[in-house]
């Protein structure tokens, strides 16, 4: 990704940059709670902030243990969150990360590949965030003509078609993982100027 946005600013681009977005993801294989202690687990793998105390970044502290237990005896949800299933695994999906559960006696979702979805919505991100980036600065996008808008059109197309071979638990997971990313709407915004400055 470094390379593809030096390609894009020759020299502008600090060789490690700090992360705007990353993705986790958290596979739960084994676990003795119920289907009612199940949801709320996937959700905080998923959204672990909501049982620490952020307002201080250099004095990150958990909330207390009674916070944890008060959301698996709720049945709480993160109102941003996306569940999944597409069979009887199931999954959740945030702004932060996915978790989640296979089931063993199902054609279930691999680890790989819920690492390479997420390794492309967080490429894809990154790049429309650095042209988006760059037009709220006043300037005009310069990017070499592999990674234009035709590239952008492509990678939406690519991102939100679902194809002949793939489950449908691959489908819903993607579904998710797109709607909490917002990269959709990013990547068309970023097309759009790319267009308009490099027709």
């Amino acid at each position: 990704m470094t390379r593809m946005l030096e390609e894009c600013t020759p020299g502008a681009v600090d060789p490690s940059p700090d992360p705007e977005y990353v993705l986790s993801v958290y596979e739960l294989r084994d676990h003795s709670w119920t289907k009612a202690g199940l949801d709320p687990a996937l959700q905080l793998l998923t959204t672990p902030s909501v049982l620490v105390n952020r307002q201080d970044p250099q004095n990150i502290r958990p909330l207390g243990s009674g916070v944890e237990d008060a959301k698996f005896r709720d049945g709480w949800e993160h109102p941003e969150a996306v569940a999944f299933d597409g069979g009887a695994s199931r999954g959740v999906a945030g702004w932060s990360g996915v978790s989640y559960h296979p089931e063993p006696d199902e054609r279930a979702l691999t680890t790989s590949q819920i690492v390479a979805l997420e390794l492309d919505v967080q490429a894809l991100w990154a790049l429309s965030s650095h042209i988006l980036r760059v037009i709220e600065e006043g300037h005009d996008p310069v990017m070499p003509p592999a990674y234009g808008w035709r590239f952008l059109r492509g990678a939406y197309v690519r991102l939100t078609t679902a194809r002949p071979t793939e489950t449908a638990q691959h489908r819903v997971m993607r579904e998710a993982i797109l709607a909490t990313s917002e990269l959709p709407d990013r990547l068309r915004a970023a097309q759009d100027a790319l267009r308009d400055s490099n027709p």
